[in-house]
C-alpha cells in the first residue's frame, strides 16, 4: 500500500490541475516500470520544478496516516536489532517494552518488542508492524517519537522510541491526591490550573491525530507520559486504527474483519459507543469522550467510572454512567464552567460533543484565560459579574456617574484599590516571568551538562569495548614492559621510565606515548604479566579517549601536537585507565607517582571507590571518587565493569574529571553565577557529589567525605518532580532540574531579590 495515496496528493492542487496530475502520474509509472510509489512521485514533481519545496514537505508530511502489511515478519527487509537491551520495563498485552541504548548514537533509548510467544503469529505482528507505523507517521511533539524498526536473529519485530524520563499521568494525579489525603496545600505544579495545561497538550496530540485519519482508542492516564522537563507524550497506540475503517482484529494466525459487539479498549476510559462494542461507528467524538474522562479525574482526582467489578464497569461506560464532577478534597472547589465543559465532552450522544477535540480544548483555555466558555454561555448577573472584573474602570466610571455626590469618597477608595490590585497582579506576572526565565535556565543548564556527561560516556564505552575485547584474546609478544609496585611512598622499581617528560598540567614526568602499569605490592609480576601484555594494546584507545574529550579533529593530531595539548594545555578527561580484576593498572598519560594515603598505604585498584562502585553493574556509573593520588586534587569519574563473553567479571575501565573543570565548564552557569548563586550536584541518596563553592579547595584537598544537601524540604520535593522551584527561610530560592539518564539532580541556590532582578 502507497505511503501517499494519489487522491490525498490531488487535494493539493485545484480541480481544473488534478486531471493534469493523474496523467502526469500515469506517465512517471510507466517510465519507473510500473514503480507506484506516489511519494517518488511528489519528488520527481519537485525536481522537475513543478512542485515548491513548502508544498512537497507540506504534501509528506501532512497526509492521513496510510499503512502497509506484511504477510510475513520474515519478508520485511530491514537491518537487524542494534539496539542493545539494558533491562525490562514492563509488558502488555502484546508486548515487551525495555531500556535499551543505541550503540551508534550512544543514547538510551525504549525499545517495545513483540512478546515471544506471538513469534510464530504473522496476525499479531501485522498489528505490531501497524502500530509502529501509525506511531512514527504522527509527527507531533507530543506524540511519543520512532527511532527505528528493527528484527532480531530470532525474526522478532521490535521499534525503538524516545526513552522519556519522568512519570505518568496516573502517577501525577495520585501525587495531587497524596498532597491533599496528608492535609498538605498542593504546590504550583499541581494546582488545578497547572493539571489543566497538563492535560491540554493531550488534546492537542489528539486533535492532531484525528486530523491525521487516526483513532487511539486507548486514552487512560497510564498511556500519558509526563516528562522531567515538563513535556506530555501520548503512548501506546497499540489498538489505534484508521477512522472510519473497518477494524481488523487478529483470530488464530490471520487477521479478520471485527466480529460485532467485539470490545477492545479500557473499559473504565471508553466512550459509550466503544464500550457497546460499536467498533465500525467510533469517530473522533469516541476519543473525545475517554479525554473528557480524564479531565474529570484530573480536576477532581479520582476516577469518573469507579465500580466493585469488571463487569459493572463496562455497564457504567455503555450507559455514559459516571460520577459526580466533585473534587476529592472539600478545599478544591470545581468550578460551573469547567463542570460543563466536562459534561458536554462526555455527552452520551456523539452529536452532543463538542464538534472537535480542538473546540473542546478551545473551550479549556477560554475558561483558563477567565472568558466565557461555549458549553455553559454567561447570562444575567454572571455575565455582569465578569464584565465588571474584566472592565473595572469603566464599571467604577458608570456607577460614579450614577451617585457622584453621595460615593465620591468610596468611588476614590474603589480605585485604589483597583490600582494597588492591578499593581499586585502586575508585580506577580513579573515575578512569575522571572521565575520561568531563571527555570529555563536551570533546565538549559543541565541539558547541557547531561548532553557533555553523555559524550564523555560514550568515550569510555569506547574503552570498556576495546578493553574486554584484548582480554579475552592471546597477549601480544612485548619486549619491554615494566610493572610498578607502591608501598606508601615507595616505588618499585625506583626510577620512572627514561622516556617521561615534565608536564605543566600534572606536574610529575609523564607521558602520552606509553602508559603506566601497576600491580599490588603482593603480587607476583610473572604472574601478571599475561594480562599486562593484554591491556598493553589498550593504550592507543585510552589516549585517543583523551584527545576526543578535547575535540573530535584531536583524536588525529600528531603526537608531538597532542603531547603539547594534553600535558601542556590540558583537555577535560585527564585520567584514562583500565583495571583487571587481578589489580593490573594501565593508565593514561602514564605517570609514576602515587602519593600514599598513609603511613603503610599500598597502592591497589580493586579497594578504591571507582572500582567497588562499578563491580557488578552494568554501564557507566559516575561518582565522586575522592582525591588525586597523583595531586591532581578533588575528582568526578566515569566507571564501567567489564566482563568476558561467559559474563564473567574481567574488571573496571574508568576516566576523570578534575572538580576544577566540572565546576567552571559544566556546573556554574555564568548568567546564573553573576548573580551570587550557589551551584549544586546531588545524588539521589541525597548526598552532595560537587558544589561551586569547593573551586578554591578542590585543587589541594587532602580528603574527600560526600556530605548530606542541608535543606531535607528541597530534597523532598525533588523525589517528587524532576524540576521545580522552592521558596526558602532567609528570603532565598532554590531552582533545581533533574539530569536525563544520570541519577544526579542539578541545584541552584541564591537571594530571591537577585535571582528577581531582569538582567545580568
Amino acid at each position: 500500500m502507497r505511503v501517499v495515496k494519489l487522491e490525498q496528493l490531488q487535494e493539493f492542487f485545484p480541480p481544473e490541475r488534478r486531471r493534469d496530475v493523474e496523467r502526469l502520474y500515469q506517465k512517471y509509472v510507466a517510465a519507473n516500470r510500473g514503480d507506484d510509489d506516489v511519494a517518488g512521485f511528489v519528488s520527481h514533481l519537485h525536481d522537475q520544478g513543478l512542485m515548491s519545496g513548502d508544498t512537497m514537505r507540506e504534501v509528506l508530511t501532512d497526509h492521513e496516516v496510510t499503512l502497509s502489511s506484511i504477510p510475513d515478519p520474515a519478508s520485511l527487509d530491514i537491518g537487524p536489532a542494534q539496539t542493545r537491551l539494558l533491562s525490562l520495563l514492563g509488558k502488555g498485552a502484546m508486548g515487551e517494552v525495555f531500556m535499551g541504548r543505541d550503540p551508534h548514537l550512544n543514547r538510551t533509548v525504549a525499545v517495545k518488542r513483540l512478546d515471544p510467544k506471538f513469534n510464530k503469529r504473522p496476525a499479531m505482528a501485522q498489528r505490531f508492524f501497524a502500530e509502529a507505523q501509525i506511531t512514527a507517521q504522527l509527527d507531533h511533539p507530543s506524540i511519543v517519537p520512532i527511532y527505528g524498526l528493527e528484527k532480531d536473529d530470532e525474526g522478532r519485530l521490535s521499534y525503538a522510541m524516545k526513552f522519556v524520563k519522568g512519570r505518568t499521568l496516573k502517577e501525577y494525579i495520585d501525587h495531587a491526591r497524596e498532597f491533599l489525603e496528608k492535609g498538605g496545600k498542593l504546590d504550583e505544579d499541581h494546582s488545578l490550573k497547572a493539571r489543566i495545561e497538563t492535560f491540554l497538550p493531550v488534546a492537542n496530540a489528539m486533535d492532531y491525530a484525528h486530523k491525521r485519519g487516526i483513532l487511539h482508542r486507548d486514552l487512560k492516564p497510564d498511556n500519558i507520559m509526563v516528562g522531567a522537563f515538563g513535556e506530555v507524550l501520548v503512548m501506546d497506540w497499540g489498538i489505534a486504527r484508521p477512522i472510519g475503517k473497518r477494524e481488523r482484529v487478529t483470530q488464530g494466525d490471520s487477521v479478520e474483519k471485527t466480529r460485532a459487539g467485539a470490545l477492545i479498549g479500557t473499559p473504565a476510559y471508553m466512550s459509550p459507543e466503544q464500550a457497546q462494542g460499536k467498533t465500525e461507528e467510533l469517530e473522533a467524538s469516541s476519543d473525545q469522550y475517554s479525554l473528557g474522562l480524564i479531565l474529570q479525574e484530573i480536576v477532581t482526582l479520582k476516577r469518573a467510572i469507579t465500580a466493585e467489578s469488571a463487569l459493572e464497569v463496562v455497564t457504567m461506560a455503555a450507559e455514559g454512567m459516571r460520577e459526580p464532577v466533585q473534587s476529592f478534597s472539600k478545599k478544591e472547589k470545581v468550578p460551573r464552567e469547567l463542570k460543563a465543559i466536562i459534561d458536554k465532552a462526555t455527552a452520551r450522544r456523539p452529536d452532543d460533543r463538542y464538534a472537535s477535540v480542538d473546540a473542546f480544548a478551545d473551550d479549556l483555555r477560554r475558561f483558563l484565560r477567565d472568558e466565557p466558555v461555549l458549553a455553559d454561555p454567561d447570562s444575567g448577573l454572571r455575565r455582569l459579574k465578569r464584565w465588571i472584573g474584566n472592565h473595572r474602570g469603566l464599571a467604577m466610571g458608570l456607577g460614579f456617574g450614577l451617585v457622584m455626590l453621595f460615593v465620591v469618597v468610596a468611588a476614590l477608595i474603589l480605585w485604589r484599590g483597583a490600582v494597588a490590585l492591578e499593581n499586585q497582579r502586575e508585580e506577580a506576572r513579573r515575578r512569575e516571568a522571572l521565575l520561568q526565565e531563571v527555570s529555563s535556565v536551570v533546565g538549559t543548564q543541565a541539558i547541557t551538562m547531561t548532553e557533555a556527561l553523555n559524550d564523555y560516556e560514550a568515550l569510555l564505552q569506547g574503552i570498556a569495548s576495546v578493553a574486554e575485547h584484548v582480554m579475552q584474546e592471546p597477549a601480544p609478544d612485548v619486549a619491554e614492559l615494566v610493572m610498578y609496585k607502591y608501598r606508601g611512598e615507595v616505588r618499585d622499581p625506583v626510577d620512572p621510565p627514561a622516556y617521561a617528560t615534565d608536564s605543566s598540567v600534572y606536574g610529575n614526568k609523564v607521558s602520552l606515548r606509553f602508559g603506566d602499569f601497576s600491580i599490588p605490592p603482593d603480587a607476583e609480576r610473572d604472574a601478571l604479566k599475561p594480562r599486562a601484555l593484554q591491556l598493553w594494546r589498550v593504550q592507543d584507545t585510552l589516549r585517543k579517549a583523551q584527545l576526543g574529550s578535547e575535540d573530535f579533529d584531536s583524536v588525529a593530531l600528531p603526537i608531538e601536537r597532542a603531547e603539547k595539548l594534553v600535558l601542556e594545555e590540558g583537555v577535560p578527561l585527564v585520567w584514562t585507565y583500565v583495571s583487571s580484576v587481578e589489580g593490573v593498572t594501565i593508565g593514561m598519560p602514564g605517570i609514576w607517582t602515587y602519593a600514599a594515603d598513609g603511613e603503610g598505604d599500598v597502592y591497589d585498584p580493586r579497594k578504591k571507590a571507582w572500582f567497588t562502585v562499578a563491580r557488578n553493574t552494568r554501564g557507566p556509573i559516575w561518582s565522586s571518587s575522592g582525591v588525586d593520588e597523583s595531586g591532581l586534587g578533588l575528582l568526578i569519574t566515569c566507571s564501567q565493569a567489564l566482563y568476558d563473553k561467559a559474563d564473567r567479571f574481567l574488571g573496571v575501565a574508568a576516566v576523570d574529571l578534575t572538580f576544577n573543570y566540572f565546576i567552571d565548564t559544566l556546573l556554574e552557569n555564568a548568567l546564573l553565577s553573576r548573580k551570587g548563586t550557589e551551584a549544586f550536584i546531588v545524588d539521589d541518596k541525597g548526598l552532595v557529589v560537587v558544589r561551586s563553592s569547593q573551586k578554591e579547595s578542590a585543587r589541594d584537598a587532602s580528603k574527600y567525605k560526600p556530605l548530606p544537601f542541608e535543606d531535607k524540604e528541597v530534597l523532598a520535593a525533588i523525589k517528587k518532580q524532576h524540576n521545580g522551584h522552592l521558596q526558602l527561610s532567609g528570603g532565598r530560592l532554590v531552582f533545581w532540574s533533574r539530569l536525563e539518564a544520570i541519577p544526579w539532580t542539578y541545584i541552584v541556590v541564591g537571594d530571591e531579590a537577585k535571582f528577581l532582578t531582569a538582567g545580568p
